[in-house]
């Protein structure tokens, strides 16, 4: 059975956590469309998007990084092999406390069997926080997508 998009989304986080940008990589279908406030970049290739993924690592570990719950998810399917989901990543440290939170559009594709991100907008958050509804009692750690 092919998981859903935001299976996938929440897969992809996990693989973020792991801070290893090999795991993070098999998530996009390159080349792929990254967009943050302060610029834009296609990443063509595997060995651009780890360069990539590596830079966005090492800023959340300077942060204090360990672990990102999905707030507010939403998704709509834009066609039968395109889905766009929207919401907030929060960002906690080793002792969940919160670090960061920024909004996120992704646009995805399916792709045999697989649902891959093309597009990845990371913008402002929502005016007003949401706590998160911890799954395992870990704060910031397994947050229901629906």
């Amino acid at each position: 059975m092919i998981p859903t998009p935001a299976e996938t989304l929440a897969a992809y986080v996990r693989a973020f956590e792991t801070l290893r940008a090999e795991d993070v990589v098999p998530f996009y279908l390159l080349p792929c469309a990254f967009i943050r406030p302060d610029g834009a970049w296609i990443v063509q290739d595997p060995p651009a998007a780890l360069v990539l993924v590596n830079h966005m690592m090492e800023h959340a570990v300077a942060q204090g990084y360990r672990s990102t719950a999905i707030t507010r998810l939403a998704t709509r399917s834009l066609a039968p092999t395109l889905a766009e989901l929207t919401g907030d990543f929060e960002r906690y440290d080793a002792a969940g406390q919160p670090i960061g939170r920024f909004g996120f559009t992704y646009i995805l594709r399916e792709v045999s069997g697989h649902w891959k991100i093309v597009v990845a907008i990371a913008h402002d958050p929502a005016s007003a926080p949401e706590p998160p509804q911890a799954l395992s009692g870990n704060p910031g750690r397994d947050t229901p997508l629906s």
